[in-house]
């Protein structure tokens, strides 16, 4: 009986990708199904039920979730043919170091390059180029990281080539001049068919990056003005009390000074909250922070916005 071979995947995807190009390095015809990761599939689901995420490799109908593992699946599995991992156990530890490290740092970096600004973005660039030098190091003399060969390294790492298009335009990058030997590794890489054919072009990644900010934007104004509205809608209800409870602090002042507290006397989300806009609001707030029973109860202004700052990077990472 034939192996059946499904792949749970997403076309920009670099984790699919390496998937892609470890299927192609074994020969291995599968049938290649993309999700819509804003309306996960049943099958995704019911698939990879613990992170719900792409790429999942589904082998007579088990499922291999998490793109290296599924990658070493593959070269276990079918192991006649091109070996992705050395034979050697030392060198074979090594493969899933690098592997590791580049999991660990080049898609979040490459993430905070394209959706962070200021020192932020600064930071990760500078970090980012710090990272490829390092593999370059680690590269050194050879044609891949897996020698004479394509390896684990070079499959895990090639993918996030594609999306360097993206990240030279919005971070201001020149990644070639910064690290010539690392993208003379990638070009040598795309020369071969199983990468070339496994991966998109890089306008495309960069085309769909650039809809994912603008539509990012259009979303963050849409959902400002409709907190603005509601905000209004408040001040409406407000009136001339000193409290919405009249003169005393009621129900309504106690549920929503807490957020009035974060949103503006804390300066975060952007500031769009402040006297010039919202007034009324504003000085019934500070009116509520008058009283012991309101202020003694906040957090300081820096645990509130470190708060606030990781949250946005979870968010961001999701």
């Amino acid at each position: 009986m034939a192996d059946e071979v499904i792949l749970l995947d997403f076309w920009p995807s670099p984790f699919g990708m390496r998937v892609r190009i470890a299927l192609a390095e074994k020969g291995i015809k599968y049938e290649y199904k993309e999700e819509d990761l804003r309306n996960k599939s049943p099958m995704l689901l019911q698939m990879n039920p613990v992170h719900k995420k792409i790429p999942v490799l589904i082998h007579n109908g088990n499922p291999i979730c998490e793109s290296l593992i599924a990658v070493q699946y593959i070269d276990e599995v079918w192991n006649d043919k091109n070996p992705l991992l050395p034979s050697d156990p030392y060198k074979r530890s090594q493969a899933r170091f690098w592997a590791d490290y580049v999991d660990k740092k080049i898609y979040d970096l490459g993430r905070k390059i394209w959706t962070s600004k200021g020192e932020e973005r600064e930071g990760a660039k500078k970090e980012f180029i710090e990272v490829l030098k390092l593999l370059e190091e680690q590269l050194g003399d050879k044609t891949y990281f897996g020698g004479d060969k394509l390896g684990f390294v070079d499959i895990a790492l090639v993918p996030f080539y594609t999306w360097f298009k993206a990240l030279e335009t919005f971070g201001t990058l020149n990644i070639n001049s910064e690290c010539p030997k690392f993208v003379a590794w990638a070009n040598r890489c795309m020369q071969k068919e199983s990468v070339s054919k496994s991966l998109p072009d890089q306008n495309q990644v960069f085309d769909f990056i650039a809809d994912v900010k603008k539509n990012e934007g259009e979303e963050k104004e849409a959902a400002k003005e409709e907190f603005l509205e509601g905000v209004q809608l408040l001040k409406e209800q407000l009136g001339d009390k000193p409290y919405f409870g009249g003169d005393n602090l009621g129900l309504v002042d106690v549920a929503l000074i807490p957020f009035i507290c974060y949103y503006h006397n804390y300066n975060i989300c952007d500031n769009f909250i402040n006297e010039a806009r919202c007034p009324k609001i504003i000085a019934w707030s500070k009116r509520c922070t008058l009283k012991q029973t309101v202020s003694k109860l906040f957090p300081e202004e820096k645990r509130a916005k470190e708060f606030v700052s990781q949250k946005r990077k979870d968010l961001k990472n999701e």
